[in-house]
């Protein structure tokens, strides 16, 4: 039984690609660089946003992600399918992280009954 398992490991000579090995595009950089700025304004806004009126904050940068919203999304989907591709978990989960809280922006401003307004398109009412 134990050579069966020492014989899978000697045929395993080639070590696996690690996320060191890749080197990344600028837009991937770029758009990471986003999405940490993102998640810095988003979880420290979204804990404050239990106070009374600095929700309204909240609800002002939910407006402003919606506006850029078909950006960040093409974008985020973009670095998702590379860095999935190439075994990249903590870029992958970034890449997540922005399309959910693009998604939550949404959620948002439609809860806050504001207009939606993508790209300086106004949507619905």
């Amino acid at each position: 039984m134990s050579d069966v398992f020492w014989e899978a490991q000697e045929h395993d000579d080639e070590p696996d690609p690690s996320e060191l090995t890749y080197r990344r595009p600028w837009w991937v950089t770029l758009g990471a660089l986003i999405d940490l700025i993102i998640l810095m304004v988003v979880v420290p806004v979204g804990i404050l946003s239990l106070i009374p009126f600095v929700f309204l904050v909240y609800v002002f940068f939910a407006q402003a992600l919606v506006w850029i919203s078909p950006a960040l999304l093409l974008l985020n989907a973009a670095i998702f399918w590379w860095s999935f591709r190439r075994k990249q978990a903590g870029t992958t989960a970034l890449a997540a992280l922005g399309i959910a809280f693009v998604t939550l922006a949404f959620v948002v401003v439609r809860l806050w009954q504001s207009p939606v307004v993508i790209l300086g398109i106004q949507l619905g009412q």
